[in-house]
């Protein structure tokens, strides 16, 4: 049976073991390739622990994690995430970073994303302090070697939920790809409107 817990606070201390797992799964996938460790995994997941406001959206299945996503207001994120957005119409403060929406793969392609979706809208309009949600994406290159055949970019679902791209607002990350070099990623934000 699929259930889904929204946790906050001490609450994602419960969660923070799956989690991390979950995340290196499916971040060890294309787009992302990143070969990552459970320290730090751990560390960075604190994160939602400790800021206010900040939530983990636990999906399990039978009590085994299968899916989660995270979200906290973008002004407690790093600078590398909030820079961007500088000089722009969207105040920081207004806007709401989701961290992720993942699954393993049998439980893709279900419904169970747009799900989380409508809970994470509901649950920053209940805020009432937040205008937006934005998220970024990995760019890579339609013609990128490692890129399965199969592969369905995460626009199309964004697209579906109401999420815009943002011409021109973009970042970037380095991390250690499974060929275990260190590259630098381009991402690109994306943003929806809520409550309207």
């Amino acid at each position: 049976m699929i259930t889904e817990s929204l946790l906050t606070g001490s609450a994602v201390e419960t969660c923070l073991e799956e989690l991390a797992s979950l995340r290196l799964n499916i971040f060890h996938e294309y787009p992302y390739l990143y070969d990552g460790c459970r320290e730090d995994e751990l560390k960075y997941l604190r994160l939602y622990k400790d800021t206010p406001e900040a939530f983990v959206l636990s999906v399990t299945d039978s009590g085994a994690m299968i899916g989660a996503a995270t979200g906290l207001p973008l002004r407690y994120e790093v600078e590398t995430l909030i820079n961007p957005f500088a000089g722009t119409s969207y105040p920081v403060d207004e806007l709401f970073y989701i961290g992720e929406v993942l699954f393993y793969p049998s439980y893709r392609e279900r419904g169970l994303g747009i799900r989380l979706l409508n809970r994470i809208d509901e649950y920053v309009c209940n805020l009432g302090n937040y205008r937006y949600l934005t998220c970024a994406t990995v760019v890579r290159p339609e013609n990128y070697a490692q890129r399965p055949e199969n592969h369905v970019p995460i626009d199309r679902f964004l697209s579906r939920t109401g999420f815009i791209k943002l011409p021109g607002i973009t970042t970037s990350f380095a991390w250690k790809e499974i060929d275990g070099c260190n590259r630098e990623h381009l991402m690109q934000f994306w943003l929806k409107e809520l409550c309207v």
